[in-house]
Order: C-alpha cells, then structure tokens, then sequence
C-alpha cells in the first residue's frame, strides 16, 4: 500500500504538493470542528430543514418516493443515505458534513497549486482562511443544502483547473468528468445553482473548448440544464422576482389596475425609499407578499392567498412589467443586495452560542412531536414508539452554553469575521435616503478588485479568471431574485479569495524575475493533475 502511495504521488505531483500543504489547515479545521461538535453535539434543524427531510420521512415511514420540486434531487437522496444509518440522524450529519468540508480543502489546495507560480507563499493563508470563515463551518453544521452547494463550488473549480491545462486530448477529456460532476452537483442541488450557466458557457468560449470535446461531453452538460429547469416552483420564483422588483410596479397602466390600486400606497412609499428598498424588502413587502391573506383590508390581494396559480400569474405579470420599464433600477437594487451581502459581518453569530439550538427549536419540536414524532425517532435516536420527551427534557441534550470550548470557537471566529472584510461600513444614518452609500470597499475589497482584472488575463484567464466572472455572474443573478443574506453569496467566497492572491503572486513573480513563466505544470504530458 505504501508502494502505490509511493508511485501514485509521484505520477501526480501537484495532487501530492496539495495534499502536503492543505494538512495545516485540515488540522485547524479539525480543532474548530471539534470545539463545535463538542458543545454543540448535533446538526442544527432550521427553518428549511423540514422542506429537505420531508422526502426521507415519506419514503421511510410510508413508502412514498417523491421529491418535491422545490426540493429536488442531490440533498435529499444525500439525507435519505445518512438517514438510514444507526443511531441520531442529526449526529452522523453534523460528522460527515464537517468532514466533507475539510476534505474539500484538497481540491482548493490543488487550484492554488495548479494556478499560481509562487503557490507555497499561497496555498496556507487562502486553505487557512477558507476553513475558518464562520460561514462555512455553520452550514456544515445545519440540515441545509448550503454545504454540499459551497462544496461543490470548489471541486468544479479543480476539476476545471485540471481538465483546461492538460495538454494531451484524451487525457483532457477524463479530467473533463471531475467537473462535469461537480456541475451536476451544483445544479441539481439548488434552483440558484442554474445561476453559473451563463459564466459556464463564457468559460467554454474562453478556454475554446471546441478544441478538446466533443458532443459526448457537451450533450450530458446540456442535459444537466434540462433537469436542473425541473427544480423550483412557479409559485416560489414569481414571489422571489416580484418581492425583489415590487416598488417598481408601474401604476399608471392598464395591467391589473384593480390590484395596483389597493397597494397604491405601498408602492409610493417604497419608491421614496428606493435607496435603503435593500434593507427594507424582507422585513415588509417579501412577507406580504407570501401571505397576502393575512390583509383583509386589501381583499383582492387577500383573495390572492387562496388561489396560487393566479397568484403566480398576478405577481410575474407585475414583476415583468416594472423590470423591462426600469431595467436599470433593478440592477442597482441587485447591486445593492450583492455588496450587503458581501459583508462577512452580516453573518449572524449568535448561531455558536452554546444554548443557540435549544433557544430556537422549541416551536419546530413540539409541533414535530404533535404531527410527525418519527421524524424526532430518527433525528436523535430517540425510543420509538413512544412520545417524544418533553421539551424541558429534551433541550439540555441539543447544546452546552458556557463553556471553554464555546469561549474559545466564538473569540476565534468573531477574529476571522472582523479581520476579513471586503466592505466596511460607516456609521448608521450615513447616506439616509441612499443606504448604499454607507458602504465602501476595504483594503482587501480594493485587492479583489484588482486582482478580478488582472486574473483576466494570462497565465490565470482559463482558471482564476473564469471562475471570476462566473462568480460574479452567479451572485448577480442570485441578487436579481433573492434577498440580501450572506448565506447567498457564500459560496463565490473560493474564486473571490484566489482573486485577492493574484496581485500578490505578480508582486513575487516580478521580485524573483519569473514575470514570463507561466504557473506550474505537472511535469509530463500524462499527468492526471
């Protein structure tokens, strides 16, 4: 076995480099991983876990094999295999999806190898850093498709940086298929994920991958957009647009005058304040919008709650309508969103606290316990067949609050946070009526934008520089539709980090004299890395 280690490593030296030098921070991801778990024992249930589980649950308890549209394909099959393990669901989880997080560390590691000349001054501070962003560690920790979606981000992105720099055609084509199924992942995980098409097929002009494939690589990537297309809701993504796009409905046209008229008022206030809209969306028009029921005063918009189909239809007509009359406003309120959520310190912290779980999953308990208390059987391995334990009972077991291990994950962590930023903000009141101009770009804001331009073009262009724009493409097209949340812009987080390291790679180039050398390469030809 040895032997074959022996020979593998030296058949693939730069798989070998990433390995070696992404073990320093495999290690802290270990340690900050374990401090986690240690007080906080199991995979955190949110919000949206039950719209993941649900699938499991059907199949399990009653036979029914259906996956929801909104909720389609690669997670919940993933949590059908971790559900029908022995013992607490939520347990195995919160281990596998740590443990998939930091082996994904190998990956980051191989494009910084495969990307950058002076790659040793690089591959510690981008592995280090990636594997302590509060983000990542919390949505390995929660039933959320985020991990395995973020994930996914960084295999494509190797499997990319393998297959373009390889020169011999055939073995090119095998490397194609690394992200070939990184790409499926990320579509077929989330509706968002269709997003990265268009920077796709630009990555594809770019690299001129007419050269190297052919119509048995590119049927499969088309047919993965196909089915990618079946994911999601019409009744989901018509609320999303017109939530995004709502003070720029258009009220001095025919198109359902009557609706516009009983929220009149509304949309003249909204339009006053369409500088801070970004910050005011979810807090007021997004949640009308989803339950429209709840105001009777508006009875055609009320009536709206009972009719979904005609909601969607209502909302899109809207939605459309004001997007192509002002095109240019919802791109600004999408750049709003974008540079919100490309706040580190927007990421809520409180989720490490100890007692975080046990503070916010009551309600979800006892109503899981009333309606559907196998889902708790299997979530914490409790006895089955008989009721649940009483919540006073059974919150002590979801976290520990005070102890060393949280003292020590959460002061870390707050460091990280603070540390990196790519925008800062001023003081609350700046700007008024334009709340986007409280917001500027840090220092490392500044150095991602340089590094943005300078990775288009060579030697980083095919690797560093595509994913660039495919991130950026993602994350305006996630903006157009969804809300400011830094969740969402999570996971460009990799190629946005490796553009921040171009400079500094030119800077060293130029001090060692290798302005012309090109990034290394596997030595030979047939290397598969």
């Amino acid at each position: 076995m040895t032997e074959k280690l022996k020979r593998f490593a030296r058949r693939h030296p730069l798989l070998r480099d990433a390995a070696l030098w992404a073990i320093p921070a495999v290690l802290l991801g270990s340690v900050l991983r374990w401090l986690l778990l240690s007080y906080q024992p199991f995979a955190y249930w949110g919000t949206d876990s039950s719209s993941y589980y649900t699938f499991v649950d059907n199949l399990l308890t009653k036979g029914d094999f259906e996956l929801k549209e909104k909720r389609r394909y690669v997670y919940p099959l993933y949590l059908l295999g971790v559900g029908i393990l022995p013992g607490a669901t939520l347990k195995w989880l919160a281990w596998l999806q740590h443990g998939f997080g930091l082996l994904t560390l190998l990956p980051l590691a191989y494009v910084v190898r495969k990307s950058f000349v002076h790659w040793r001054w690089i591959v510690l501070p981008v592995t280090l850093l990636y594997v302590s962003l509060p983000m990542v560690i919390w949505f390995e920790h929660e039933l959320l498709g985020e991990n395995l979606f973020y994930a996914a981000f960084i295999w494509a992105m190797a499997g990319w940086a393998a297959w373009t720099s390889q020169a011999a055609i055939p073995r090119a084509r095998l490397l194609w298929w690394w992200f070939f199924a990184a790409y499926t992942v990320i579509l077929l995980i989330k509706p968002s994920g269709r997003f990265i098409v268009p920077g796709v097929i630009l990555g594809l002009l770019a690299v001129r991958a007419w050269r190297t494939l052919t119509w048995k690589q590119l049927t499969p990537l088309a047919a993965v957009v196909a089915v990618a297309m079946t994911m999601g809701t019409d009744k989901q993504s018509s609320w999303l647009l017109y939530s995004s796009s709502f003070p720029l409905t258009r009220l001095d046209t025919p198109l359902h005058a009557e609706y516009k008229t009983e929220v009149r008022d509304l949309i003249t206030d909204l339009r006053a304040r369409l500088g801070s809209y970004f910050l005011l969306a979810d807090e007021g028009p997004k949640v009308f919008l989803k339950y429209p029921e709840k105001h009777p005063d508006r009875p055609l918009w009320a009536a709206l709650g009972e009719d979904d189909d005609k909601r969607a239809r209502i909302y899109r007509d809207l939605a459309l309508e004001g997007i192509l009359a002002r095109p240019d406003l919802f791109l600004f309120i999408s750049a709003q969103k974008l540079v919100h959520s490309a706040r580190l310190e927007e990421f809520k912290m409180e989720r490490f606290d100890g007692d975080y779980f046990a503070r916010r999953f009551e309600d979800g308990y006892n109503e899981l316990a009333e309606e559907r208390p196998q889902i708790l059987w299997r979530l914490f391995a409790l006895p089955k067949n008989q009721p649940p334990p009483r919540y006073e009972e059974m919150a002590p077991r979801l976290g520990k609050t005070g102890t060393k291990e949280e003292e020590r994950l959460v002061r870390y962590l707050r460091g990280v946070q603070e540390s990196f930023t790519l925008v800062s903000k001023r003081p609350e009141g700046f700007g008024q009526e334009w709340a986007i101009a409280a917001y500027r770009p840090a220092i490392l804001g500044w150095l991602f934008l340089a590094g943005a331009v300078l990775a288009l073009a060579s030697p980083y262009r095919d690797t560093i520089g595509v994913w660039v724009v495919l991130a950026v493409g993602y994350l305006f097209g996630v903006f157009l539709v969804g809300s400011a949340n830094p969740r969402f812009f999570a996971a460009a987080w990799p190629p946005l980090i490796l553009a921040i390291a171009v400079p500094f790679d030119l800077l060293l180039r130029a001090i060692s004299g290798l302005w012309q050398q090109r990034p290394s390469a596997a030595p030979n030809p047939t290397s598969a890395a």
